[in-house]
Protein backbone atom coordinates (compact mmCIF):
# COMPACT_ATOMS: atom_id res chain seq x y z
CA UNK A 1 0.00 0.00 0.00
CA UNK A 2 1.49 3.43 -0.78
CA UNK A 3 1.04 6.36 1.13
CA UNK A 4 -0.69 8.22 -1.61
CA UNK A 5 -3.75 5.81 -1.25
CA UNK A 6 -4.44 7.37 2.49
CA UNK A 7 -3.34 10.90 1.58
CA UNK A 8 -5.90 10.43 -1.20
CA UNK A 9 -8.63 8.67 1.30
CA UNK A 10 -7.55 11.48 3.84
CA UNK A 11 -8.04 14.30 1.26
CA UNK A 12 -10.87 13.10 0.02
CA UNK A 13 -12.79 12.81 3.14
CA UNK A 14 -11.60 16.30 3.91
CA UNK A 15 -12.67 17.75 0.44
CA UNK A 16 -16.25 16.25 0.56
CA UNK A 17 -16.48 17.56 4.22
CA UNK A 18 -15.96 20.97 3.33
CA UNK A 19 -18.06 20.83 -0.08
CA UNK A 20 -21.58 20.98 1.80
CA UNK A 21 -20.44 24.21 3.27
CA UNK A 22 -20.15 25.98 0.03
CA UNK A 23 -23.20 24.43 -1.08
CA UNK A 24 -25.24 26.06 1.77
CA UNK A 25 -23.17 29.21 1.76
CA UNK A 26 -24.78 29.75 -2.31
CA UNK A 27 -28.20 28.89 -1.27
CA UNK A 28 -28.13 31.54 1.30
CA UNK A 29 -27.03 34.15 -1.13
CA UNK A 30 -29.56 33.17 -3.68
CA UNK A 31 -33.68 33.71 -3.42
CA UNK A 32 -34.94 29.99 -3.14
CA UNK A 33 -38.59 30.50 -3.28
CA UNK A 34 -39.87 26.81 -4.56
CA UNK A 35 -38.01 25.15 -7.06
CA UNK A 36 -37.87 26.35 -10.23
CA UNK A 37 -35.53 27.01 -13.58
CA UNK A 38 -34.49 30.66 -12.11
CA UNK A 39 -33.60 29.04 -8.72
CA UNK A 40 -31.57 26.17 -10.07
CA UNK A 41 -29.46 28.36 -12.56
CA UNK A 42 -28.89 30.90 -9.39
CA UNK A 43 -27.45 28.16 -7.71
CA UNK A 44 -25.71 26.16 -10.55
CA UNK A 45 -23.66 29.87 -11.56
CA UNK A 46 -23.06 30.57 -7.86
CA UNK A 47 -19.31 31.47 -7.20
CA UNK A 48 -19.76 29.38 -3.84
CA UNK A 49 -21.84 26.11 -5.45
CA UNK A 50 -18.89 26.20 -8.49
CA UNK A 51 -16.21 25.84 -5.83
CA UNK A 52 -18.64 23.13 -3.63
CA UNK A 53 -18.43 21.39 -6.96
CA UNK A 54 -15.31 21.42 -7.63
CA UNK A 55 -13.95 20.78 -4.28
CA UNK A 56 -16.32 17.75 -4.66
CA UNK A 57 -15.13 16.82 -7.91
CA UNK A 58 -11.67 16.45 -7.08
CA UNK A 59 -12.99 14.39 -3.77
CA UNK A 60 -14.38 11.97 -5.89
CA UNK A 61 -11.16 11.30 -8.33
CA UNK A 62 -8.79 11.29 -5.17
CA UNK A 63 -11.77 8.86 -3.43
CA UNK A 64 -11.18 6.89 -6.89
CA UNK A 65 -7.71 6.61 -6.92
CA UNK A 66 -8.10 5.23 -2.82
CA UNK A 67 -10.56 2.90 -4.07
CA UNK A 68 -8.45 1.20 -6.48
CA UNK A 69 -5.97 -0.23 -3.39
CA UNK A 70 -8.07 0.00 -0.32
CA UNK A 71 -10.95 -2.47 0.41
CA UNK A 72 -14.50 -1.18 -0.42
CA UNK A 73 -15.39 -2.49 3.03
CA UNK A 74 -12.97 -0.31 4.53
CA UNK A 75 -13.53 2.72 2.68
CA UNK A 76 -17.24 3.42 2.42
CA UNK A 77 -17.89 3.39 6.77
CA UNK A 78 -15.25 6.14 6.58
CA UNK A 79 -16.85 8.14 4.18
CA UNK A 80 -18.94 8.85 7.46
CA UNK A 81 -16.13 10.89 8.68
CA UNK A 82 -16.60 13.38 6.20
CA UNK A 83 -20.07 13.86 8.17
CA UNK A 84 -18.25 14.85 11.24
CA UNK A 85 -16.00 17.46 9.18
CA UNK A 86 -19.50 19.06 7.66
CA UNK A 87 -20.84 19.49 11.19
CA UNK A 88 -17.70 20.74 12.47
CA UNK A 89 -17.34 23.35 9.91
CA UNK A 90 -20.99 24.31 9.91
CA UNK A 91 -20.84 25.13 13.50
CA UNK A 92 -17.35 27.00 13.37
CA UNK A 93 -18.49 29.25 10.12
CA UNK A 94 -22.27 28.40 9.62
CA UNK A 95 -22.49 29.39 13.19
CA UNK A 96 -25.07 26.40 13.04
CA UNK A 97 -26.33 24.85 16.81
CA UNK A 98 -24.76 21.03 17.83
CA UNK A 99 -26.79 19.97 20.43
CA UNK A 100 -25.84 16.98 23.00
CA UNK A 101 -27.50 14.52 20.41
CA UNK A 102 -25.80 15.77 17.78
CA UNK A 103 -22.21 15.04 19.43
CA UNK A 104 -23.33 11.62 20.77
CA UNK A 105 -23.75 10.65 17.25
CA UNK A 106 -20.54 12.11 16.24
CA UNK A 107 -18.74 10.14 19.02
CA UNK A 108 -20.70 6.78 17.58
CA UNK A 109 -19.37 7.27 13.78
CA UNK A 110 -16.08 7.79 15.39
CA UNK A 111 -15.91 4.78 17.38
CA UNK A 112 -17.66 3.01 14.47
CA UNK A 113 -14.95 4.09 11.74
CA UNK A 114 -12.08 3.33 14.81
CA UNK A 115 -13.59 -0.01 14.96
CA UNK A 116 -14.04 -0.52 10.65
CA UNK A 117 -9.91 0.47 10.59
CA UNK A 118 -9.17 -1.73 13.29
CA UNK A 119 -8.00 -5.16 10.98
Amino acid sequence: MRPLTYASLAVSLLLAGISPIFFKISLGQIKVEGFSLETVWAFLTNRYALIGFGLYGISSVLWLIALSELPASLMYPLLNLAYIITVLLAAAYLKEPVHAARWMGIILILLGSLLVGIN
